[in-house]
């Protein structure tokens, strides 16, 4: 069975466990967006890896973009159903993906010209030898762009449901990539006021209901599972918390993006 048709049989069943799902809604939609036009600026062309690429949303819209692209994840279900988009839109030219984690990256020294993490430092154990696993297979001068949950006083229901082991303050990430011979180019806290808002007054009541119908198993086939992840849904508000970014240079956000280049070999 293909990794989409597992899916499929999944959510057949109701249930479809974190890792295995189809990841979406608007917060994903904005941080995407977020994630693409801060490494269009960065890095014109090349290489790029996205660390934990799931079900392939962002590896698909690299490859679109015109990179060269590797996805790695631990999901043999999520990398057959990335690849199966990626010979669906012809891009298999531009995109593969193998098994792989953070922290045993299958590539030689040097070998990428961006690298992209997306919500992957707080699930490990110990964050810096992913980061020093990154040092070592990109290029010098190579960009390294990662997102985290932002304000260890914000820690909520969230997540414990999503297996966090910490969020980050931009005072305690920093030393964590200038630690490793980066050099930190910017620190953008996204998500206030209004993904703030959302969070508190939508995501988690969500998350609660989840939990409390399923035990933490999410179903495709749930009323307001479904809604938050439509199509108009997740393009309005995706769009609408762009206007957060007007404060990202504010400390109140529910997230971090934060852009390092390797400065030696």
């Amino acid at each position: 069975m293909t990794g989409e048709g597992r899916v499929k049989s999944a959510m057949k069943s109701k249930e479809v466990h974190y890792g295995t799902w189809e990841i979406g809604g608007p917060r994903h939609y904005y941080r995407e967006g977020l994630i693409l036009r801060n490494l269009e600026n960065a890095v014109i062309k090349g290489r790029v890896l996205d660390v934990g690429c799931g079900t392939g949303s962002l590896v698909v819209k690299l490859s679109l973009h015109g990179y060269n692209v590797c996805g790695i994840d631990m999901s043999d279900e999520c990398l057959e159903v990335t690849s199966r988009r990626l010979n669906l839109l012809q891009l298999n030219g531009r995109g593969e993906v193998k098994r792989g984690n953070a922290l045993q990256i299958d590539y030689p020294d040097s070998f990428f010209d961006a690298i992209i993490a997306g919500e992957i430092l707080e699930h490990l154990e110990d964050d810096h030898l992913a980061v020093k696993e990154f040092w070592r297979v990109l290029r010098p001068r190579g960009v390294c762009l990662i997102t985290v949950p932002a304000n260890p006083g914000l820690w909520d229901k969230w997540d414990e449901m999503a297996g966090h082991k910490r969020r980050y303050s931009g005072d305690g990430l920093i030393p964590l990539f200038t630690g490793h011979s980066f050099q930190v180019e910017k620190v953008f806290y996204w998500g206030f006021p209004l993904m703030r808002f959302y969070h508190k007054l939508v995501f988690l009541k969500w998350a609660k209901h989840i939990e409390n119908k399923s035990g933490g198993a999410i179903s495709i086939n749930d009323t307001v599972t479904r809604i938050g992840l439509s199509k108009w849904v997740t393009i309005i508000l995706g769009n609408l918390f762009r206007i957060d970014n007007l404060f990202g240079s504010l400390p109140w956000g529910i997230g971090i993006l934060l852009m390092a280049r390797k400065i030696r070999d």
